[in-house]
């Protein structure tokens, strides 16, 4: 009886988890699907930041400034931060302030580890003299050594080198705490971060870390950074769903934050993918690509990229069996229709015969003649519906075949991709290994790779887009004017502002968001959605009559 109880206490608290991830799962997606107004906030903030700024005559107060507008950036948009912290460092120089020239070298350091380039990053951390490092910052000069390290570890992840950079960074993490105050704002969670990898007492990591989500709102980062350190605790002791808890936590408040740096959302992909949620993680895993192309983190785009395809794949198989289920349906149907014909055809033959035996009754046999005839009229209308329903599936299996010829562009595209990252690797750690840092910085510097790549997709776009939509360039047309009307360069090909409008049709309606996929600037793109406007036949419905272009897919 004991164990019988056990047991349903284990299911019941079993099912009510699953019940209360599923809960949590949805209020991300809730989250997920807000995201543009997280964003609109803190580019607002920023803005309102950068006039203050603009407006500044005063150094120290300007200083202040650049600081703020840096740290709104830092994880939000890395070529903006570097910016700011590059401001930053030239005006400490001019006005001789050391403890900003240090502290922008220190910002400067962060974001080149961030972005892999660990020697540029080590030369600037060694370029600072500790006797210059006031007694408040010299925690945050030893904890940029600590992170630096920790950044090269997961980096080499390997037997050789990552043990030695764990142990340099462990010995930076001593130094720091050393001189970390208890009255530091995330005191704790640098604690936690004591815990985890200095005295290994996850016991004592998980107070201080729990104290922090106590201390804080879900909208501060380090709230995000104290749930993800919960979860790599809970994980530790094999606690699955408090991990899942934790990482969904995390995930909304970097959303929430928009914080475009983070790996939450990308663990949950992975787990939901191990778990078979395949569509869920699908989604996941292509925002956590959204965001890491939106912040221009190269390291994160690869390392989602080695991901991204074996769950597309997963996805892909999914929906090609359920297209199969249909199929299967279909069949059925089309079996089922043949044989109501069957037995309308003997049903009409035994009439027959009974009008022929029974001519002596006439007026029954004239009402069986009248039955006879609104059957064979349903017959008919049969008939006609079976043509329509083999049409159907003509277009079904069409459809299909373009589909998977789609995915084939996909997949090659991707394959290419994948190829080329190898190569750049290579090319990375031959050059590394030569000392040859100037010839490999002229070469990730190099325009025409990012210029080719932009050529290649945006061919592999037209080609299919046109392929999924032949008849968008004509209806598209008929919504401008006769002389605003756009003509291809060829058959296979967009123009600007037709890729524009393509990307529209597909859902992407944020300026900033189809800049980044034309790899255009945001004003240029508005001034070609504006252009374009202006020549429609219905300006103020333009682009909801773009929306409703192609509804039904046409085939050649």
């Amino acid at each position: 009886m004991t164990r019988l109880l056990l047991l349903l206490t284990l299911t019941f608290t079993f099912f009510t988890a699953q019940a209360d991830t599923e809960q949590m799962l949805k209020e991300l997606d809730q989250t997920i699907a807000s995201r543009g107004e997280f964003i609109k906030a803190k580019e607002d903030k920023i803005a309102l930041l950068k006039q203050q700024a603009k407006a500044e005559r005063d150094s120290n107060m300007l200083l202040r400034l650049y600081t703020d507008i840096y740290t709104e950036y830092h994880v939000f948009k890395f070529d903006s931060a570097m910016c700011y912290a590059e401001k930053g460092y030239q005006l400490a120089l001019q006005q001789h302030n050391q403890n900003y020239i240090n502290r922008f070298q220190l910002h400067r350091s962060e974001l080149l580890s961030i972005s892999g380039l660990y020697s540029e990053a080590l030369d600037i951390l060694n370029s600072i003299d500790s006797a210059t490092v006031q007694k408040d910052a010299m925690f945050y000069y030893y904890f940029h050594y600590f992170t630096h390290y920790s950044y090269k570890t997961s980096f080499a992840n390997d037997s050789t080198y990552a043990p030695r950079y764990r142990a340099i960074a462990k010995q930076y993490l001593e130094k720091a705490i050393a001189n970390l105050s208890p009255d530091e704002p995330f005191y704790d969670y640098y604690m936690g971060e004591k815990f985890v990898y200095i005295d290994i007492d996850p016991v004592k990591a998980r107070e201080h870390y729990e104290r922090v989500l106590e201390k804080y709102k879900d909208n501060v980062r380090e709230y995000a950074m104290a749930c993800y350190a919960l979860a790599g605790n809970h994980a530790v002791r094999g606690e699955y769903d408090k991990r899942m808890e934790y990482l969904i936590r995390a995930s909304q408040c970097d959303l929430k934050c928009s914080n475009m740096e983070n790996s939450a959302l990308m663990s949950i992909a992975m787990t939901l993918f191990e778990q078979g949620d395949v569509e869920r993680a699908e989604q996941y895993i292509k925002v956590s690509m959204e965001d890491a192309k939106f912040y221009n983190n190269r390291l994160r785009m690869i390392e989602v990229s080695r991901v991204l395809p074996q769950i597309v794949t997963s996805y892909q198989a999914t929906i090609k069996g359920q297209n199969k289920n249909l199929t299967y349906a279909l069949i059925f149907i089309s079996l089922l229709v043949f044989g109501l014909l069957a037995t309308a055809y003997f049903i009409l033959r035994q009439n027959r015969k009974l009008t022929t035996r029974r001519q002596e009754l006439a007026d029954n046999n004239q009402q069986l003649n009248v039955l006879n005839q609104q059957l064979a009229e349903s017959i008919h209308c049969q008939a006609e519906l079976n043509d329509q329903l083999h049409g159907l599936n003509q277009k079904l299996i069409n459809t299909n075949k373009r589909r998977e010829g789609l995915a084939s562009i996909y997949i090659d595209l991707c394959a290419k991709y994948i190829d080329k990252l190898g190569k750049y690797q290579t090319l990375v750690k031959r050059k590394i290994k030569a000392n040859q840092a100037q010839d490999l910085l002229q070469t990730i510097s190099s325009a025409r790779i990012s210029e080719e790549d932009a050529a290649t997709f945006l061919t592999r776009f037209d080609k299919a887009f046109i392929e999924l939509y032949p008849t968008f360039v004509e209806e598209f047309n008929a919504l401008l004017t006769e002389e605003g009307r756009i003509q291809q360069k060829s058959p296979t090909t967009l123009t600007t502002e037709q890729r524009t409008f393509a990307l529209i049709r597909l859902g992407v309606k944020n300026t900033a968001d189809i800049a980044g996929l034309l790899f255009l600037s945001p004003q240029t793109i508005y001034n070609c959605r504006s252009v374009t406007k202006n020549k429609a036949i219905n300006k103020d419905t333009f682009e909801n009559d773009v929306l409703k272009l192609c509804t039904v897919i046409g085939l050649k």
